[in-house]
């Protein structure tokens, strides 16, 4: 267990290291293997249960980027657009906001279903705290790197 802890803190060190000197669909790809290596040992997945997890997780993802990068989209061009759009306008736009958030809500419904399929309920908790935790842990990474190039 301590190899393997070793092993991949090796691998997320130089994951790091190399993800700020790369081209953005380099830099995805190392976040997204950061994010394996985070979430597999915060989870403890056993081989047998990652096999299965991923896919499910990732389909998730890649629903849940669509929602956020629709709503951001939305956003964006409400932002811009408020000072020459109607009352009526802006409040579609607001009811769009929550729609968004309902259609998270719902997804995150969804695939809760699919992970108790998958993982104990304790490994569920700890994959939604993984969620939060990784971006915190990214951002800490882009502070430490930033402030080492200073």
């Amino acid at each position: 267990m301590k190899r393997l802890f070793f092993i991949t803190a090796i691998l997320s060190l130089a994951l790091t290291v190399n993800v700020f000197s790369q081209s953005k669909s380099d830099k995805e790809t190392l976040v997204k293997a950061q994010k394996i290596i985070f979430f597999t040992e915060k989870l403890n997945l056993t081989p047998e249960e990652a096999q299965d997890f991923w896919p499910v997780y990732n389909s998730y993802w890649k629903k849940k980027k669509t929602i956020i990068g629709e709503r951001k989209k939305a956003m964006q061009y409400c932002s811009e657009n408020m000072h020459k759009m109607s009352s009526k306008e802006i409040e579609r736009y607001g009811d769009m906001y929550i729609n968004f958030h309902k259609q998270e809500s719902d997804l995150l419904v969804e695939y809760n279903k699919k992970f108790k399929k998958l993982l104990s309920p304790d490994k569920i908790m700890k994959l939604y705290q993984a969620d939060y935790d990784f971006k915190t842990y990214l951002l800490r990474q882009i502070r430490n790197t930033s402030s080492k190039e200073e």
